[in-house]
């Protein structure tokens, strides 16, 4: 009996000090630091937690049909919340580059260079980047929803790279995270 006692208090002794372990730095959490680091986000949920997802409509009811919001909740196993925001699809003041649409345009057709291999192939359309603009302004979690080939993809990534810091989103005065997507159209003159 003293034997399987022993046992379950070093059991019960190991899974404390484990969840304390996992507290600290092998658990390391940072959303500026796992903005597109998608390695770092599997290591944690491996390793350490869980990111719970929920989608809500324009009245804050989930949904199960076209969110207008997702909260994004992340936990370490232990229960503890490290995390808890929302990326909004659809704000009440949505995110505006600086000087407007025609200077968002200027700016993109300034920063794009046809790839030669797009030119030597005439191929031209549209490439669909996804972003979210932070509460900063700032573009993270950039990447191709839609691409055309040719190098067209890797030449819209590195044009919004170049873009100005954009005027963020916001929900009830609030500023908000704001996933956006945006069409950059490669045409042969």
């Amino acid at each position: 009996m003293k034997f399987k006692t022993s046992i379950l208090i070093a059991a019960l002794l190991f899974s404390i000090l484990k969840s304390r372990a996992q507290d600290t730095e092998t658990c390391g959490f940072s959303e500026d630091a796992w903005s597109a680091d998608t390695a770092a986000i599997t290591a944690f949920l491996i390793s350490c937690g869980r990111i719970d997802t929920t989608n809500f409509d324009e009245n804050g009811k989930k949904t199960t049909g076209k969110p207008h919001h997702q909260s994004i909740v992340v936990k370490l196993n232990s229960g503890k919340v490290l995390s808890n925001d929302s990326i909004y699809f659809i704000a009440e003041k949505m995110p505006s580059y600086p000087g407007g649409d025609d200077a968002l345009m200027a700016d993109i057709s300034k920063g794009v260079h046809y790839p030669a291999a797009a030119r030597a192939n005439k191929t031209e359309g549209n490439v669909v980047v996804s972003f979210i603009v932070n509460r900063k302004g700032e573009m993270t979690n950039t990447k191709v929803v839609r691409g055309i080939g040719n190098g067209c993809e890797e030449e819209a990534l590195r044009a919004l790279k170049q873009l100005k810091t954009w005027n963020p989103g916001s929900v009830k005065g609030k500023l908000v995270r704001v996933q956006m997507n945006l069409p950059i159209r490669f045409k042969l003159r």
